[in-house]
């Protein structure tokens, strides 16, 4: 594989497991030192893993436990991410965490609104706010979003709205930032991934979506991550330097944008 990110430094949040993993290995693959982000004792394990093969090929990394939701757990990814780099630097942060439970508008609590509100929405932006001040010229944010965002699936209020906050905010950052930091900031929206938060979805969300994924383009299946993990790779190396404010349908065509 071409070593097209040597010594850069990436933070990927949630990469313990499913799509942030195979993002983590992918970039280590190409060069990359990477911070794995993990929170639970499940992700503890699965993030060992994950260490082991970034450095299997060739790269380093650290595995961070951060919950992404509490602001001081997101300095410690910082601090981890000026660490491990060469530069001091920081050029690459992918926030792929998340949580996408469902919940009918009906049972809707607060207490449910802030646990996917803080994972999805208030940590990207405060993870970018703290990164700002160390990211290199030609860095590259990338955000996870989902199909979910424009497509009106039902109990996804909070998780669509948060996606397709995302996508907004992709846009907003790319000018607002781009040029002052010299960085750009796109998305990528996958449809449903044959990960454990897809397999542990509510049997009747995942009833909702198999006409959907029978009708899908490119073929009658869920994504793998193999299908992900490379759209993101090339929006973190030079070849996609002119490509900023955009989001990527990552959809097999599920949804075009």
């Amino acid at each position: 594989m071409l070593k097209n990110l040597s010594g850069k430094t990436a933070i990927v949040t949630g990469s313990s497991r499913g799509i942030g993993a195979g993002i983590a290995i992918d970039l280590a693959r190409r060069g990359a030192n990477i911070i794995v982000n993990y929170t639970s004792l499940r992700g503890l394990i699965a993030g060992g893993e994950v260490i082991k093969e970034i450095k299997a090929a060739g790269s380093k990394a650290v595995l961070a436990q951060a919950n992404v939701a509490l602001l001081s757990d997101l300095e410690k990814l910082v601090e981890a991410a000026l660490t491990l780099s060469e530069s001091e630097k920081i050029d690459i942060v992918i926030h792929n965490a998340a949580t996408g439970d469902d919940c009918y508008m009906e049972d809707m609590t607060e207490e449910f609104y802030e646990a996917q509100t803080d994972v999805n929405l208030k940590a990207p932006i405060f993870l970018t706010q703290l990164t700002l001040p160390h990211i290199a010229r030609g860095g590259r944010i990338v955000l996870v979003s989902s199909v979910s965002a424009r497509m009106g699936m039902p109990q996804q209020t909070v998780y669509a709205g948060t996606k397709a906050a995302l996508e907004g905010i992709a846009k907003v950052w790319a000018m607002e930032l781009g040029k002052k930091y010299s960085i750009t900031v796109n998305c990528v929206s996958p449809g449903p991934v044959a990960t454990d938060m897809w397999t542990e979805c509510e049997p009747d969300v995942i009833a909702g979506f198999q006409p959907i994924i029978n009708s899908t383009p490119a073929a009658a299946r869920v994504g793998e991550i193999s299908d992900i993990v490379p759209v993101v790779s090339f929006l973190c190396s030079e070849e996609s330097r002119w490509v900023t404010g955009s989001t990527i349908s990552a959809s097999g065509g599920m949804n075009f944008i």
